[in-house]
Parts: structure tokens; sequence; C-alpha cells
């Protein structure tokens, strides 16, 4: 399990769930966009809810290990989805490099 803190508060989560929340927020930063993300969580009083979480370009999460001794929170659809989003949005290795958009030129294609 995982806390994961926003200027807000902070709530607890599965272990993959937290990963993937943080690799998303990560990708919407670099891609200056934000997103709203629901995933379960574990409630105060133990029960699961669920939270609904604004991330992106200006989010400032943080996620830690959990103490709280409870049983894993896995929600395996959710977690997928939050990674499809991520490589959703990336660019082929070869033109990640340099951040060039599909079709940009390469240093082949000019003359020296």
């Amino acid at each position: 399990m995982k806390r994961i803190y926003h200027p807000g508060g902070s709530f607890v989560t599965g272990s993959d769930l937290a990963d993937a929340v943080m690799l998303y927020a990560e990708a919407l930063g670099n891609r200056q966009k934000t997103d709203i993300v629901d995933i379960p969580v574990v409630a105060e009083d133990g029960g699961r809810g669920r939270a609904q979480i604004l991330i992106g370009a200006w989010s400032q999460l943080v996620s830690v290990t959990s103490a709280d001794g409870l049983s894993e929170l896995i929600d395996i659809q959710t977690t997928d989805l939050l990674k499809d989003k991520v490589r959703a949005g990336s660019l082929s290795p070869a033109l990640s490099w340099a951040g060039a958009p599909q079709g940009s030129p390469q240093f082949d294609e000019f003359d020296y």
C-alpha cells in the first residue's frame, strides 16, 4: 500500500495504483496537460472508497509506502487504464530523444 500526498491532504491506495498515478502525472506534465483520475482508496475508517484527483502539468504529488498494515488494494482494470494513458501520448523511441513531432526533419536531411 502507498499513501499519496497532495496539497489538500493524502489518501492510501494500492502500490501499483499509486505508481500508475505517479507515472501518468509525469506523462501529463511532460505534455503540459491535466486530467482527472478516479481510483479506489482506503477510507479513514478502513473501508473502501474512491478518490478523484486532478493531476498533470502542475501536480504536486508524493507517494510513499504506507505502514498502515492494511491488505493490498488491487484494481487491475484501473491500473491498466492509467498505464495505457501513459503510453497513448508517448512518442516513438526514435523521436522521443528530442521531443520531435512526427515527420520532423532528422540530421541526415540537412546539408552541411
